[in-house]
């Protein structure tokens, strides 16, 4: 079985690739090959959950399916503990014989599908122009939201906003270094929105960080961090003026409290959500309809887009001998 590290991931797995393989992988959803069960959750303490994601793909032609699942433990105060807030792991196995095939770790191949997804949401529903980003976080999600923008939309301006002023200079300098552009650091969330093309949102925040009265006509929001029922960054005025896509109808209206919470209100209805990313990839619906459209894409993750990213990462590393190899 092969072992693939943070490093290992970073090294196989490029930004575009992965955004087409996504493409790819959606579209195969859209036509039924694969099965994806609901997350399950599974409480562990008062602030820590497990999450078990698996997800099956049927590959073309003459080979097996795809096989794999991730774990995923969040724990909420674990920055009190010196630990990250999420720790994950996947396992990649044959789905012909069910024989494992590589362990990868988790949270940087979260980090890359995630940002990858919200960028092939943005193909579809950012203006093509789009230019200048409002970056609220600047914790490593955020980091992977700008790099997989960068490889989509012709990006010339970065405001991060953060709550550590510390941390979100030290973020904003190695980004900018890393993109070639400029990332600078605000300290107004809202007038960064005000003059933002893409906002993307990668917090912890339970609370909105998003107000949908600075929003100026033909933004594209993008909102990843939350994904309980009981919490959002996108307050309801977001929600009401924007054309929503989400990854799948069936997670995000069982986990996005940033849609939960406005259909509770009234504010909204079901039909709101206007589509759900495969009916993008595949036409079936459009993206954005008008240029003064505002548009937000909310996910709160698809374990088909982990299955994605682990089987690119393997094949690659397969290609470039990257990664440990261990006998079980």
């Amino acid at each position: 079985m092969l072992v693939l590290g943070r490093d290992d991931l970073r090294a196989v797995v490029t930004a575009r690739e992965l955004i087409d393989a996504l493409a790819d992988a959606f579209r195969a959803h859209a036509a039924r090959r694969t099965r994806v069960p609901t997350r399950t959750t599974v409480p562990v303490t008062d602030d820590g959950l497990l999450l078990l994601m698996p997800a099956v793909l049927a590959a073309p032609g003459h080979d097996g399916p795809a096989l794999g699942t991730k774990l995923v433990t969040y724990y909420r105060e674990n920055r009190r503990r010196g630990h990250p807030t999420l720790y994950a792991s996947y396992l990649l196995m044959d789905g012909a014989t069910g024989q494992p095939l590589a362990l990868l770790e988790g949270t940087v191949l979260t980090g890359l599908r995630t940002g990858a997804t919200s960028a092939l949401a943005a193909r579809h529903l950012a203006r093509a122009d789009s230019r200048r980003v409002a970056c609220l976080g600047a914790g490593v999600q955020a980091g992977f939201q700008l790099r997989c923008l960068a490889a989509t939309l012709p990006l010339e301006r970065v405001t991060v906003v953060g709550r550590d002023a510390g941390r979100a200079r030290a973020f904003a300098a190695a980004m900018s270094a890393e993109l070639g552009i400029a990332v600078d650091v605000g300290t107004d969330a809202r007038r960064a929105v005000r003059d933002a093309d893409v906002v993307t949102c990668a917090t912890t925040s339970a609370t909105p960080v998003v107000t949908g009265a600075e929003l100026r006509p033909g933004t594209h929001v993008d909102a990843v961090g939350a994904f309980r029922p009981d919490t959002r960054e996108l307050d309801t005025e977001t929600i009401r003026r924007a054309r929503v896509v989400v990854d799948t109808y069936e997670g995000a209206l069982a986990e996005a409290g940033d849609l939960l919470i406005p259909l509770a209100e009234g504010a909204v209805t079901r039909a709101h959500v206007a589509a759900e990313l495969a009916e993008l990839v595949t036409g079936r619906r459009p993206g954005r309809t008008r240029t003064e459209e505002i548009t937000v894409f909310k996910s709160v993750g698809f374990a088909l887009e982990d299955l994605t990213a682990a089987r690119l990462a393997y094949a690659r590393a397969r290609a470039r001998s990257v990664g440990t190899e261990v006998t079980l």
